[in-house]
């Protein structure tokens, strides 16, 4: 292949490499604050006896989403274990509102 044969075959791939990189990048910033300001919140909360479980459920189901999600595009074994402990502990969480604690 010559140099205008790649860049006929790149232009014409409908995935853009930086777009995907922009993707990805903002994920990982709202994993980052969404566990931040779920952290916050729940000390918070904490604080004046108030539930907290509704919090730790929303943060494990999504990031455990996210690693699912990973593990299906790029089958590496971390994603696939993260995700399934994510979810699991975002079930338990759910059930432990749910039932008032």
């Amino acid at each position: 292949m010559d140099k205008k044969e790649i860049l006929e075959k790149a232009q014409a791939e409908k995935t853009d490499e930086r777009e995907v990189f922009i993707n990805d990048r903002s994920m990982r910033w709202t994993y980052l604050v969404m566990t931040l300001s779920a952290g916050t919140f729940t000390i918070v909360r904490s604080c004046q006896d108030l539930p907290i479980m509704d919090l730790c459920a929303t943060v494990c189901l999504s990031v455990g989403t996210g690693f699912l999600y990973r593990f299906v595009k790029n089958r590496q074994r971390f994603n696939l274990i993260t995700g399934i402990l994510m979810i699991f502990f975002g079930m338990v969480a759910t059930v432990q509102f749910f039932m008032g604690k």
